[in-house]
């Protein structure tokens, strides 16, 4: 036994697979990560940008049958995936359904996933702040702005706040007034 010692290991990540290496049970798409053991479209679905209708027409553009796994897409078709999420036109998705359209600046229509979507909207609602449009004086004060009632609903500008005040069921009642009595 040698006196010296031996330097540790620095702690890695965990892996996308397991030793087997057939089961990938996260798997990162989008800076989002995902779990493996949903279906293809239901995991997709959970990416920001990406709905119901986005998500079920990737995976109908792919050939991906709907009852297929994330884990089980071998690394060809996770990138392909990837790619089609990215630059979606490329595969034949129709324009109506993205989720930016005709851009105040460049006047083109593409979609966004992700932290791009969210830096996208951020830059938008500053846009408008900016520029003291009314929906940038709604957004600025945090009022309501796509015409919904705020005279009579809700709890004020913002609508409901907090939880339901006053109401508690009686078995709630009797054991806080048992609790009190042991307590004396």
């Amino acid at each position: 036994m040698n006196n010296e010692k031996t330097p540790q290991k620095a702690q890695q990540k965990p892996k996308m697979q397991e030793k087997e290496g057939t089961e990938r049970k996260i798997i990162r798409i989008a800076d989002t990560d995902l779990d493996g053991d949903d279906m293809v479209w239901r995991a997709i679905d959970r990416i920001p940008g990406v709905g119901y209708s986005y998500a079920i027409t990737i995976t109908k553009v792919l050939s991906i049958p709907m009852d297929r796994k994330l884990q089980d897409l071998d690394d060809t078709l996770t990138e392909k995936l990837k790619e089609a999420l990215s630059n979606p036109r490329n595969y034949g998705v129709p324009d109506w359904m993205f989720n930016w359209r005709r851009d105040a600046v460049t006047g083109s229509t593409k979609h966004y996933i992700g932290n791009e979507l969210r830096s996208k909207t951020a830059l938008n609602i500053q846009s408008l702040k900016n520029s003291r449009s009314y929906r940038g004086y709604r957004h600025s004060f945090g009022y309501k702005m796509r015409g919904q009632r705020v005279k009579s609903r809700g709890a004020g500008f913002r609508g409901r706040t907090g939880g339901i005040v006053g109401v508690t069921k009686k078995t709630v009642a009797a054991m806080q007034k048992t609790q009190t009595e042991e307590k004396k």
